[in-house]
């Protein structure tokens, strides 16, 4: 077994070579004493499972943001818009008159007929559904990558705008 000796100064010597330890490069890298230098233990499969799940909160933040229908912005409330959609829907359906005053991310409202709700409901699955195709091609590159280096570069893109 080899002996790592802690100096006085809080440096670390590697008791059989006398030579000084490096600080620990990343907390992946283990200490090979016989080698006399730092391991890194990480496998292509564990950060390729990171980089994914790391990739899935990037999409869930991206569906949460905010998306733009008819030149003003909304918020991605998804359960609000659903819901408010199928309603909208249900009343274009049946002959029914559908008005409501929507509020905006700026806090400012805006008054929608069916037709509105309907195309706010669209235009938040298109936000929604954009987000399941940048995720998708990412998982592809995450399954492709051939290196550590090759999935630090994979992130979510910049979306403009929002």
């Amino acid at each position: 077994m080899e002996t790592i000796i802690v100096n006085s100064d809080g440096t670390q010597t590697n008791e059989r070579t006398g030579k000084t330890i490096v600080p620990q490069p990343s907390e992946n890298h283990e200490y090979d004493a016989q080698a006399d230098m730092w391991i890194d233990t990480r496998t292509l499969d564990s950060v390729k499972a990171r980089t994914w799940t790391r990739i899935k909160q990037a999409r869930s933040l991206a569906e949460a943001a905010d998306f733009v229908c008819c030149g003003v912005m909304y918020q991605a409330d998804k359960d609000r818009i659903v819901g408010a959609t199928q309603l909208a829907l249900m009343a274009q359906a049946a002959g029914q008159p559908y008005s409501i005053d929507w509020t905006l991310s700026d806090n400012t409202h805006v008054p929608l007929d069916a037709a509105g709700m309907i195309a706010v409901g669209a235009a938040l699955g298109a936000h929604v559904t954009g987000a399941f195709a940048i995720c998708l091609q990412l998982r592809g590159q995450i399954a492709a990558a051939t290196s550590f280096e090759a999935l630090d570069a994979i992130v979510w893109p910049v979306q403009g705008g929002a």
